[in-house]
Order: structure tokens, then sequence, then C-alpha cells
């Protein structure tokens, strides 16, 4: 029993030490397709636990609907991007991962993926400048204090407007 007891002791000063977990204010960075949609549950449970989750929205977006009810807060951005362009890059996208890979040899693959990585890369630009370069965005987001930017490394930029 005596060497229990600095045990019991060692635990009880952790317990009173530590504070309780209040819910914190994050932000989320943008994100499309099954990214979106597996990010979703997450978010959800998320709000169950006590935190304020806003999610940053394009204007163009394939699949996130702010219209239809949710506890998420959505914070909206413009981008110079067409609804008809992001469907056309996704279905070229598809087009090649789906259709066209497996007739390709490996420096045909390589090129094609490096066109649709550019296209994309101009899309990952566009989106960015519609959240940095917009004052009014910026300012909403200074002004929320976010403990936390939760962000799919596949959609980048995040990094740079949490550093900002």
């Amino acid at each position: 029993m005596e060497k229990r007891q600095p045990l019991f002791v060692c635990v009880l000063l952790a317990l009173c030490a530590t504070q309780t977990a209040n819910g914190g204010n994050i932000l989320v960075w943008y994100s499309e397709g099954s990214h979106w949609i597996n990010m979703k549950p997450v978010l959800e449970g998320l709000i169950d636990r006590g935190h304020q989750v806003t999610v940053l929205v394009p204007s163009t977006t394939l699949f996130m609907n702010t219209s239809i009810s949710s506890r998420l807060q959505y914070e909206n951005f413009q981008v110079s991007i067409s609804l008809k362009e992001m469907e056309t890059f996704f279905d070229n996208f598809l087009q090649f991962t789906l259709y066209e890979m497996d007739q390709m040899n490996t420096l045909q693959m390589y090129m094609k993926f490096i066109e649709i990585m550019e296209v994309n890369l101009q899309y990952t630009l566009k989106y960015l400048d519609g959240v940095v370069k917009s004052d009014t965005v910026m300012k909403k987001l200074k002004e929320g204090k976010y403990d936390l930017l939760l962000a799919d490394p596949l959609y980048t930029g995040s990094d740079l407007t949490a550093e900002i």
C-alpha cells in the first residue's frame, strides 16, 4: 500500500493541475471531392465536443454546399475560376486516371501528370489569391482569433494564410 501512495498522490496532483478542455475556434481550409466528404464527419465530431468550426468556401465549388442547413459556419471568398472550368479540370483528371493511364508508358504518364498539375497549381494560386488578397476575408479571419487551422495537405495555401 505504501508503494501505491506516492503514485496516487502524483496522479491526484496531475489531475488538479490540468485544465478542463474548452472548445476552440477552428478554421477549416477548403477542400473538394472525397476530401471534403470525408472531412465533414470529423468537423461534426469537433462541434459535438464544443468547438466552433468555420469553413472557408470558394465561390466556385463542386461539393461544398453552404445552402444546406448545417452546424458549420461558412466564410465565403471569391475566386476567378468558373464552375465550368472546375468541372472540366475534374473530368480531365478522372479521364486520365481511370482510362488513359493504363494505355501510356511511364514517360507519357509523367508528361500528362505534369500537365494536369500545372493547371492545378494555377487554380490553387487563384484560390489563395481569393483569400489572401481579399481585405474583407483577411480582416474577418484575423478577428476570428482561430486556435487552429485544419487543412488537407492536398489543397495548398493554408500554411501561408495561417502565417498571415
